[in-house]
């Protein structure tokens, strides 16, 4: 049975308490915008499985890890219900005043686009990164796509959202400053971005504590009452308002999670929206090579029940998004 939070919040005032005073009407603060039935059975539906010892492509992966100098990818965050590992990468600093950036990645899972991030990061900040994965520690080879079949639904941005708590309370472990933590979020990662630092009573209580704040890049931004035609392979939850600062960057090329789809609470209550035309979704993948940065332009193709759709590198862009990223980080 799902557990269900309920808050109440009642807030008396008396006046002239002496002989023949009176009492006035109570003042009532306004209520949230909606309620939460967030409970634990929301994360035991999506989270009964940690396999950490499946990694695809794991020595491809982790020589490009080791390349562009982050961590490899290794069983690290004891889950939301601590039980089983979360795999991840981890990348400390030697600067103790040093911003830490949790990075989320897409429906693909972790690859060299998440490594160029955090190198980038690091070389303009000295940031720690920490790189989660949500998918192949649950023995899913993706999140959507041929995975559905063999996994069933897409796990949703609650499952995503409990991640990035199980990533905050072991970074308290290693003493990095919550005012100084931000979850940076890739496509599906931008999701969980956005639905983590919704201004839901729950979720607020469990992000809060180990978030400054949060960037979602391309994301989905789907809600409850979709008409989405795949609608029936994702479960979608309310997004925004927020409980603390989000930078959102779309991009106006984007065919795969167009911005249309985006309600206004999505948004427009974010601190910053960019919305670049000229930029397609995932306009910073790395694209062809491991170990060197995609040439300006360089664009794949991707074919999935939602249509065809290109992802085109765009240098400029990336760049910019990474000093956006920086700058919101300071």
């Amino acid at each position: 049975m799902k557990i269900k939070f309920v808050i109440f919040a009642i807030v008396f005032a008396l006046a002239g308490c002496g002989g023949g005073g009176s009492a006035t009407l109570p003042v009532v603060p306004t209520p949230p915008a909606y309620s939460t039935t967030l409970g634990v059975a929301d994360y035991n539906s999506e989270n009964t499985v940690i396999k950490t010892d499946f990694v695809p492509n794991a020595d491809l992966l982790n020589r490009s890890a080791t390349f562009w100098g982050v961590g490899t990818i290794v069983p690290l965050i004891p889950g939301f219900d601590r039980k089983g590992l979360l795999l991840a990468s981890w990348t400390p600093s030697t600067n103790p005043n040093a911003p830490t950036f949790v990075i989320a990645h897409g429906g693909g899972g972790i690859d060299t686009t998440l490594f160029q991030l955090g190198t980038d990061l690091r070389a303009k900040t000295g940031a720690n990164i920490l790189i989660v994965d949500s998918i192949w520690s649950r023995g899913r080879t993706s999140n959507g796509g041929d995975s559905i079949n063999a996994s069933g639904k897409t796990l949703s941005a609650n499952a995503r959202m409990f991640d990035l708590v199980a990533a905050g309370r072991w970074l308290a472990t290693q003493g990095v400053d919550p005012k100084k933590t931000y979850a940076v979020g890739l496509s599906q990662g931008g999701w969980g971005v956005l639905r983590t630092f919704t201004n839901d009573p729950i979720i607020t209580e469990l992000v809060k504590p180990y978030y400054a704040g949060g960037v979602s890049l391309y994301p989905m931004c789907e809600e409850p009452g979709t008409k989405h035609t795949e609608a029936q392979n994702f479960t979608y939850h309310k997004l925004g308002p927020y409980h603390s600062r989000v930078l959102l960057i779309t991009g106006g090329l984007d065919t795969l999670t167009p911005v249309s789809y985006c309600s206004d609470s999505t948004v427009k209550t974010v601190e910053k929206w960019l919305h670049w035309e000229d930029a397609t979704h995932a306009f910073n993948q790395s694209i062809g090579s491991a170990f060197q940065r995609t040439a300006d332009g360089v664009c794949q193709t991707m074919v999935n029940g939602f249509g065809t759709h290109q992802f085109c590198y765009n240098e400029r862009r990336t760049n910019q998004m990474v000093n956006e990223v920086v700058g919101f980080g300071q």
